[in-house]
């Protein structure tokens, strides 16, 4: 499809569809993938240990873990306990500087992240089982193509 000069949205449209989208696919993963899970998927418990599970052995303080979530210390504290609590991250001491916390996410973290996103999988599956081959095949190459153009989405600029 060929789009012509005067068909091409401008950043207020694609600004409007975009949120729409988002507001339809948090809607739709909330309905979704609540199973009963110890974490469940689109909190900010889940959101934490997905950022967790992603540094591959880098350690984040509470301050940075805190700052790349955006939310204050004190809600992280919180958060971060009561994580704690069901064994999902731990927190270390810097052994050279003891006031220096880092947390990481505990193997039984990974594996109930690991089954929550199977979990995820296997509804998103179903759900899909409606949808004939060109609908896959139109809607994977959207979600492709998404995805490439979210790489260089910023909030911040």
């Amino acid at each position: 499809m060929t789009v012509t000069k005067e068909q091409k949205p401008g950043a207020q449209t694609v600004s409007a569809h975009f949120l729409k989208f988002t507001i339809r696919f948090f809607t739709l993963a909330k309905s979704q993938y609540q199973q009963q899970n110890v974490v469940k998927a689109n909190t900010l418990a889940f959101h934490t240990l997905m950022t967790l599970n992603e540094l591959d052995g880098h350690k984040l303080t509470m301050s940075e873990l805190a700052d790349q979530l955006d939310i204050t210390k004190q809600q992280l504290t919180k958060l971060v306990n009561d994580l704690e609590e069901k064994e999902l991250v731990q927190r270390t001491h810097d052994s050279r500087n003891r006031r220096q916390v880092y947390i990481h996410i505990t193997d039984q973290g990974v594996r109930m992240l690991t089954d929550l996103k199977q979990s995820m999988l296997d509804s998103t599956l179903k759900a899909l089982s409606c949808y004939t081959e060109e609908e896959l095949a139109n809607l994977d190459h959207c979600l492709t193509n998404l995805s490439e153009l979210l790489e260089k989405f910023n909030t911040e600029s």
